[in-house]
C-alpha cells in the first residue's frame, strides 16, 4: 500500500506536527496583540496605552489602564494576566511587566505595579507559583 518513501514522508510529517514549537512574535506583534486581547473581553479595563522599552538593560512591557476603584485588584490582575498570556510567545523574553493604573477622576493618585515577567508567566500561565508568593515575591506597587 505504502512504499518506503511514503512511510518516511508520513513519519516526518507526523513528527514535525507533534514537535512543533510555539510561534515566536516580535515586540511590535506583541504590542499589537494587547488591544485585541482587551477588546475580546467586555469586562476588561479600558486600555489607554501600550509600550515596550528598555530600562536598565531589561526589557519592559508596560500597559496603562483606567481602573475602577470597585474592581481595582481584579483589573490589575487581569492586565498582568493578559501580559503573561501574550508575552509567553515573545521571540525575546521580557524581564518586567509594568501596569500603570489611572483613576477615572482627576485628583486621585495613579499607581504603578511592577511584576517580574518570568514569575508572572509561571503564576498565570503555567500555574507553578501560588498567588501569595506571586504577590509577595514578584510584584511591587507604588504611587506616582
Amino acid at each position: 500500500m505504502f512504499n518506503r518513501a511514503g512511510i518516511i514522508f508520513f513519519s516526518l510529517l507526523v513528527s514535525s506536527v507533534a514537535f512543533a514549537k510555539k510561534p515566536k512574535f516580535s515586540d511590535q506583534q506583541v504590542a499589537a496583540m494587547a488591544p485585541k486581547y482587551f477588546a475580546r473581553d467586555h469586562l476588561s479595563p479600558p486600555l489607554k496605552r501600550v509600550r515596550i522599552y528598555p530600562e536598565e538593560n531589561k526589557k519592559v512591557f508596560e500597559l496603562e489602564i483606567e481602573v475602577n476603584r470597585n474592581r481595582y485588584e481584579g483589573e490589575m490582575e487581569y492586565a498582568v494576566g493578559a501580559m503573561s498570556s501574550i508575552c509567553q510567545y515573545a521571540r525575546v523574553p521580557f524581564d518586567k511587566f509594568v501596569v500603570v493604573m489611572v483613576p477615572p477622576y482627576r485628583g486621585q493618585e495613579r499607581e504603578r505595579l511592577e511584576a517580574t515577567a518570568a514569575c508572572s508567566i509561571n503564576y498565570f500561565v503555567h500555574k507553578r507559583v501560588k498567588y501569595q508568593r506571586w504577590v509577595e515575591k514578584c510584584t511591587s506597587i507604588r504611587t506616582l
